[in-house]
């Protein structure tokens, strides 16, 4: 499928980025760098943020998370095979290698912008890093309540500047998906810190 919902091109933005930054590393003969910038993204932007977010339509079976997941796993993997040889190359081959016809992650094409080429850029370009503040304030939230991250709550009131919540809006549903809020509010305060949200407050679903 193709890549069209907001937050995913956001991602792919992220990641044409990175493999610029860690192609220009290596030709440099820079490997700790590109490895730091990769382990960076794979934990800050891959797993702990992106793949939360996403993970509500992957399972939906929606094609531009799908697909966009993909894509950002076969990409990592193929930018960390030079120094994690062995488990890079095991991954590839439990689903990459036969789509690729390309037995070993070694011998595959390195990343490139050219694969990204068909992803039109997001019309926000903030709306990613927002997604992940606005996600983890309402988990700070739960965690200052003495809830899981994982708890169910029935409403949230979020607070932030109208001009991030502008740029927020059109992923606004991942965010509530991955916080699992079934209901959510925001007010306007253009006295807020730009890029911060404040969850005024939330209602935690009864454990029994």
């Amino acid at each position: 499928g193709e890549i069209t919902h907001e937050l995913d091109r956001a991602f792919v933005e992220k990641l044409r980025k990175l493999v610029e930054a860690v192609t220009h590393r290596f030709e440099k003969f820079d490997y700790a760098h590109a490895l730091m910038e990769t382990e960076s993204f794979f934990w800050h932007s891959f797993t702990d943020t992106y793949l939360e977010l996403a993970k509500g339509r992957a399972w939906k079976g929606d094609p531009s998370a799908v697909h966009t997941l993909r894509l950002g796993l076969s990409t990592l993997l193929r930018l960390f095979a030079p120094v994690l040889p062995f488990i890079t190359e095991e991954v590839w081959s439990w689903v990459f290698a036969e789509e690729t016809e390309q037995p070993s992650i070694h011998r595959a094409v390195w990343p490139s912008l050219a694969e990204m080429k068909s992803v039109a850029p997001p019309k926000s370009g903030e709306c990613f890093d927002l997604a992940v503040a606005c996600l983890g304030a309402i988990h700070k939230k739960k965690t200052s309540e003495g809830a899981s991250i994982g708890r169910t709550v029935t409403d949230v009131a979020v607070v932030a500047k109208q001009s991030d919540w502008d740029q927020l809006h059109s992923v606004i549903s991942d965010v509530m998906t991955a916080a699992r809020a079934e209901k959510w509010s925001f007010s306007a305060d253009d006295a807020a810190e730009a890029g911060a949200f404040r969850v005024e407050s939330l209602t935690l679903v009864d454990k029994n």
